[in-house]
């Protein structure tokens, strides 16, 4: 966290990983973001969230740019992709 931030790729690994081996499942998955209203950067904007997917020994972290209309709406949005994508990984 200190050398990428709390909003980073790196950082999404690292939770998607340690949370398998926490709670020993074939599935996990971790988000990170910025909702807003405030936080945002020129380099992270609100609305940058990354989501990663860990099944079986693959892990896949994904980047988004969620339009910034809203908390409520960037949060919902990240779940509906990480759902997404969970779904996908069974295909």
């Amino acid at each position: 966290i200190k050398k990428y931030g709390a909003v980073s790729e790196q950082v999404c690994f690292a939770m998607v990983r340690n949370v398998n081996k926490i709670v020993k499942t074939n599935v996990s998955v971790s988000v990170t973001g910025i909702a807003g209203p405030s936080g945002g950067t020129n380099r992270k904007p609100v609305g940058l969230v990354y989501i990663g997917i860990k099944k079986d020994n693959k892990i896949k972290i994904k980047k988004y740019l969620f339009k910034n209309k809203g908390r409520s709406y960037i949060q919902k949005s990240a779940v509906n992709k990480a759902l997404e994508l969970i779904l996908s990984s069974f295909k």
